[in-house]
């Protein structure tokens, strides 16, 4: 933790950055049917490839930033970040080819991928213990905040014709301003860097960075099959009205924001237990899912979905400060954070891949089969708690 009293302005700006997490995927995917209109000859990987493509930057892009953290400010790298962001992102509006729309959306990846993690490693600089674990909560509660406003407000841009809603990557640009006066120096310091570069070389990263990358990835896949269906799902099921879908598809945000703003209290009740509660958690609403036929058990499932799999989020974030030394911590919350978009990138073909495997090709079966996994997962991880718990327990107390 740094030896810097930090404003209220300071802190407020840090958690700001976070508003544009996942600003490239919300933005973008609810417009994907006018750009079809706009674009008849666009087949319907190229309207998929609008939604993915600054993936494929955005990933290899957050284990640089995390790398170049070593060496630079990360404060310039996030206000470099926000500016590719933000000027790649609003390109797409005088677009005249379906190209120019591609290419500029994996520019945008670029600064996607500096934004990413620096936040929370700058979180785990300035702040130690149960304010740390507060903070890392409301980073991702602010990241689901943009995701339900971006739904709700791309809906009345979209009247305006289909390249409007790339107008609002100009928030890109607001936050990088307001991030110059009200973000924080953050250089790496000369043990840092000496150490980086005498012992501790990225390619000796720990391995639980992996694993926890791992997790992080897992999560957002099943986050995202509950995201990328809801659409398609009630409109063929015909549940609720056409003006329903937005606010289903906000509700596992909301209840995201409410889980990442209590998480350090709840941390502190369930300690160990809280991978396999909100597992369980996550588990439910993906079998009141299953078997929902009315909008407002649906709604259950989404807030149940969005609960235990926001209250995973800042778990990882904050396991990764915990068990990564300072020397690694850039790095590993590089790799760490790209588990987002990596989760994203993949929930598609994961989805394909279980369609394809059994021949049922059911939104619901797809829901039980999350279920399934979770419930076993919750399962493994409660008897790792539990003896974890017993083996604190007879530990022998040191006698002074």
């Amino acid at each position: 933790m740094k030896n810097l009293k930090l404003t209220k302005f300071n802190v407020f700006t840090m958690l700001l950055i976070p508003f544009v997490w996942i600003y490239e995927l919300s933005v973008v995917a609810p417009i994907l049917g006018s750009v079809a209109a706009a674009f008849p000859g666009a087949s319907t990987f190229e309207l998929q490839l609008i939604v993915i493509m600054p993936f494929f930057t955005s990933i290899p892009m957050s284990v640089i930033a995390g790398k170049l953290a070593k060496k630079y400010d990360k404060k310039n790298l996030i206000l470099l970040g926000l500016f590719i962001y933000g000027v790649a992102g609003i390109v797409p509006f005088w677009a005249q080819t379906m190209n120019q729309i591609l290419i500029s959306r994996l520019i945008t990846g670029i600064g996607v991928g500096l934004v990413l993690p620096l936040p929370n490693a700058m979180i785990a600089e300035y702040f130690t213990g149960t304010e740390r674990q507060r903070m890392l909560g409301l980073a991702t509660s602010v990241a689901n905040i943009a995701n339900v406003l971006d739904s709700i407000a791309v809906g009345f841009i979209l009247l305006l014709g289909w390249n409007y809603p790339f107008l609002c990557f100009a928030v890109c640009l607001v936050i990088m301003v307001v991030a110059m006066f009200g973000l924080p120096k953050s250089p790496p310091s000369a043990q840092h860097v000496a150490a980086a570069d005498q012992h501790l070389p990225s390619k000796n990263i720990p391995k639980i960075v992996y694993a926890l990358v791992a997790f992080m990835t897992v999560n957002w896949i099943f986050f995202a099959f509950n995201i990328e269906n809801m659409a398609l799902f009630m409109t063929t099921e015909n549940i609720g009205l056409p003006w329903m879908i937005g606010i289903a598809i906000c509700l596992p945000g909301g209840a995201s924001i409410i889980s990442g703003a209590i998480f350090p209290e709840f941390y502190k009740k369930t300690k160990e237990y809280i991978v396999s509660i909100s597992a369980a958690i996550f588990a439910a609403g993906y079998v009141v899912m299953a078997f929902t036929h009315s909008f407002e058990t649906q709604s259950i499932a989404n807030l149940l979905i969005g609960f235990g799999s926001g209250m995973l989020a800042p778990y990882i974030l904050n396991l990764t400060s915990q068990r990564v030394e300072q020397a690694h911590r850039d790095a590993a919350y590089g790799f760490v954070t790209s588990g987002i978009h990596i989760g994203f990138l993949l929930a598609p073909f994961v989805q394909l891949i279980i369609q394809t495997t059994t021949g049922i090709t059911s939104y619901r079966f797809l829901c039980e089969v999350s279920a399934g996994i979770l419930i076993v997962f919750a399962i493994v991880a409660f008897y790792a708690a539990m003896k974890k718990s017993n083996q604190t327990a007879e530990e022998p107390t040191e006698v002074a």
